[in-house]
């Protein structure tokens, strides 16, 4: 593989994150490299976010609470949520030479909860520049999974996952500043979100410095979209 040392894996709900980075991280393990994939609420997660403390407190579904350990042993600081622990990530993954993949860290869990409490792209963009800049020294690579159909992927979501966790999903949405302030309710609260924010994902992703790949409806032909994010990590 190339130089690169952190692999970013995002996308809206239902997406593919988790089953992707798992496939991914086990296939690089095949090939010997040293590589770790975290999963969103990893005990051992090397960074940590307000939106995933709140949801450890409030996740409708068990969820670790523990005090983590990072990647290199020590305590990891629970009151910390800057981009330096970005930064420390990075360094790692250059010293020890480890290939670290991270699903729903970077937009959804460091980026989105400022988008769905309403602050403006200037700010949303502040808070991806900081982490731009703490991660360059790992070569990161972005990869974003985005079904065509926003609606039709929300209605799949919310059909297919535990009731409990819908419900909640959807009282979430609907009482972010967001869908206050455009008056959305219920499911629309959820598909207004999203499509309002794979726009700013665009901007994202025309900004974004490193080398990226958007993925276009994995779900459809996984196989293909599992080659194609391979070859990127190859490149």
């Amino acid at each position: 593989m190339g130089t690169t040392r952190l692999i970013l894996i995002e996308g809206m709900i239902g997406a593919g994150k988790s089953t992707t980075a798992q496939h991914i991280g086990a296939w690089l393990t095949e090939r010997g490299a040293n590589a770790m994939a975290f999963a969103e609420f990893a005990m051992n997660h090397p960074v940590r976010t307000k939106a995933v403390d709140r949801l450890r407190a409030a996740y409708p579904e068990p969820v670790w609470t523990q005090h983590d350990i990072g990647p290199d042993g020590l305590a990891v600081d629970r009151t910390v949520y800057s981009a330096d622990q970005w930064g420390r990530l990075a360094e790692l993954c250059v010293r020890e030479q480890q290939t670290v993949v991270l699903e729903s860290t970077f937009l959804q869990n460091s980026v989105l909860p400022a988008f769905v409490n309403g602050a403006p792209l200037t700010k949303v963009r502040e808070i991806i520049g900081g982490i731009e800049r703490a991660i360059a020294p790992a070569d990161p690579l972005l990869v974003y999974l985005r079904p065509t159909d926003i609606s039709a992927a929300i209605s799949h979501v919310h059909a297919t996952r535990d009731p409990t966790w819908t419900a909640w999903n959807i009282a979430s949405a609907q009482g972010y500043p967001f869908a206050v302030a455009r008056n959305l309710h219920g499911r629309d609260a959820v598909v207004g979100l999203y499509e309002e924010w794979e726009r700013v994902v665009d901007d994202v992703l025309e900004r974004w410095p490193y080398r990226s790949l958007l993925v276009l409806d994995p779900q459809q032909d996984w196989p293909t979209a599992l080659r194609n994010i391979k070859a990127a990590i190859d490149a």
